[in-house]
């Protein structure tokens, strides 16, 4: 946002009064936000489930569909938040965006026909349609296995999921955004707020993943999507009502521009509109194409980490001529691009060494505080990947385990699979004010760990929360499964070290970036935190069970641990380095806490 509306907003007092000691409008953004999570993760951790045993995808394929679409999901709102600062203001992208979700909430509920296998070796008693359009006549000897899916459900599947992404793109950054507004510059309530507003997100997707979970797997996929479509519909209703209680605060900085003529007679307003129901078929196809979103998020973070760190070498440099230091930044950045679309190693350890190379330069022609702060940025930003590669295999690998080896009875009923999604939230809830507490406590001893310690401590963390999966998996049960604790002990494990990563994280990017780049390495942390969705389920494919096996429960139990125990291990080595380099990390610092 221009820093004349930020003077405008901190400015104004707030005319609709207070609640509790906070502006009112902090609960409409509460209640909205609330709502909005529920609707998102009471889908998210039904969505493997749904693909894999209603429409018979393999466990590769579903994966691909979950790390395309939180991908873009963690890509888009910098977009839309874009938008939102420059033309529409907050509110309006935010009812934009309501709407948006609703109707794609609402698309989830349709289920379309259950797919049906037919064996190798079948004898066809009537003709099918396959996928593609073509029939196989009655009488046919299958040759191998064949799936009949509705063809026709699954483009409204996708459809969905694009009005969904497209949706958070406009709505979640900028509800964040007016928590801020609705303080002023220096007001000492504005981060009990956030806190405040911090846990209508955690309260949001604990409901969602108990109640849309256990709806979807005991009564039908439909009744738990609806569910999720309906919250988001009490979501939008609530910021309809409330919008009343912003005082203003989330208005465009230049109603003007937006009347102004941009395609013919439409106004700038409604081509951006236009725009984003135009870029749900581009989404709706990325969502099918896993790749090609991993080679764009690739590309993208590699550009913004090169690009990050040339500015900051030339940042006091008012002629910024230095063509060798470009150059190695293009060269860099090229390597990069040419590693991010063949996937080849051998281009990967190019960009590396170009990478290592051009920053050793900088060192040696352009150090400066500012160029030394934001190379321990990228270091701390590139480490996150590894934690959120590891953390988000929670709505993939981690349900496929808790529905096919874990051991979810309790008395003569079972725990539904999606419903574990629910820990994470849950001890957030507990744990957050305790862990901040810590922080304070430690620091007032001199005793708080640095920001890198802190990263560290959090990839560790989630190494052993892997840890615990494969310990259990050493003590099975009389059936052969694993007892729920140990599942429990990961998610604790995993959102403790979250609490030591993410808040930690997202304020050391506001204390270790230029000011005039701030937005930019904001938006570099959230590419790497999409890049490590399509991550995540790229390593869950390594414990992909093929079709039909799923029944042969030793060898699904062998090779979940098998590839936990990998996990484990890029955990605890990616931590411990991190803790080992914290030294060098925090002198680059510069004095930063």
């Amino acid at each position: 946002m221009s820093s004349n509306v930020a003077d405008v907003t901190t400015a104004a007092s707030p005319s609709s009064g207070e609640l509790l000691g906070h502006p009112k409008g902090l609960y409409i953004c509460f209640a909205t936000e609330l709502w909005e999570r529920f609707s998102f993760y009471g889908m998210k951790y039904l969505l493997v489930l749904y693909l894999t045993k209603y429409h018979l995808f393999t466990d590769g394929a579903g994966l691909d569909v979950l790390g395309a679409y939180a991908g873009l999901v963690y890509a888009l709102p910098l977009i839309g938040g874009l938008l939102a600062d420059r033309y529409l203001g907050m509110r309006k992208a935010v009812l934009f965006g309501g709407v948006l979700l609703c109707l794609g909430h609402l698309l989830m509920a349709v289920e379309g026909s259950q797919a049906i296998s037919y064996a190798a070796g079948t004898v066809l008693s009537e003709a099918i349609t396959l996928n593609d359009g073509s029939v196989i006549a009655a009488g046919t000897t299958l040759t191998e296995k064949v799936i009949i899916q509705d063809v026709m459900a699954l483009k409204v599947f996708f459809m969905a999921l694009a009005l969904i992404t497209v949706g958070v793109g406009f709505l979640k950054p900028n509800i964040s955004t007016i928590v801020g507004q609705l303080y002023p510059k220096n007001d000492s309530r504005r981060d009990s707020g956030f806190t405040i507003f911090y846990m209508g997100i955690n309260v949001g997707s604990f409901l969602a993943t108990l109640l849309c979970g256990w709806l979807g797997v005991t009564y039908g996929w439909g009744y738990g999507f609806g569910l999720a479509g309906i919250g988001m519909i009490f979501g939008l209703i609530t910021f309809l009502w409330g919008q009343k209680y912003l005082d203003g605060l989330a208005e465009p900085s230049r109603p003007e521009v937006l009347k102004e003529k941009a395609l013919g007679p439409i106004s700038k307003e409604w081509a951006i509109y236009l725009g984003a129901i135009l870029s749900l078929g581009v989404v709706w196809f990325l969502v099918q194409k896993e790749p090609v979103v991993h080679i764009a998020q690739n590309s993208m973070l590699i550009v913004a980490i090169v690009g990050l760190i040339l500015f900051s070498m030339l940042y006091k440099d008012s002629k910024g001529k230095d063509f060798i230091a470009i150059g190695m930044a293009a060269l860099s950045a090229g390597l990069g691009l040419i590693w991010a679309f063949s996937g080849d190693d051998l281009w990967l350890g190019g960009m590396l060494l170009a990478l290592v190379g051009f920053i050793g330069y900088g060192f040696v022609r352009h150090y400066s505080e500012e160029f030394s702060r934001t190379v321990v940025l990228m270091v701390l930003i590139i480490s996150t990947i590894v934690f959120w590669a590891l953390f988000e295999q929670s709505a993939g690998s981690m349900t496929f385990y808790a529905d096919r080896v874990l051991d979810r009875s309790i008395g003569s009923g079972e725990v539904p699979a999606p419903m574990f999604g629910s820990l994470n939230a849950g001890f957030i809830m507990l744990l957050a004010i305790p862990f901040a507490s810590l922080w304070v406590w430690l620091g007032k001893r001199g005793w708080e760990p640095s920001t890198p310690v802190k990263f560290g401590l959090g990839i560790i963390q989630a190494g052993l929360g892997f840890g615990a999966l494969v310990l259990g998996a050493a003590f099975p049960t009389e059936a052969g499964k694993v007892a729920m604790i140990w599942l429990v002990l990961a998610y604790l494990l995993h959102t403790s070290g979250e609490l030591c990563l993410s808040p930690i994280g997202l304020s050391a990017v506001t204390k270790l970036s230029i000011g005039k780049v701030v937005s930019a390495s904001m938006g570099t942390w959230f590419v790497a935190t999409a890049l490590s969705e399509t991550v995540a389920t790229r390593m869950g494919k390594m414990a992909a069970v093929p079709q039909g096996e799923a029944a042969d429960l030793a060898t699904t139990l062998a090779t979940y641990t098998n590839l936990y125990e990998y996990l484990m291990w890029w955990g605890l080595g990616v931590g411990a380095l991190m803790i080992v380099i914290s030294p060098i990390l925090k002198k680059g610092m510069c004095g930063i806490r």
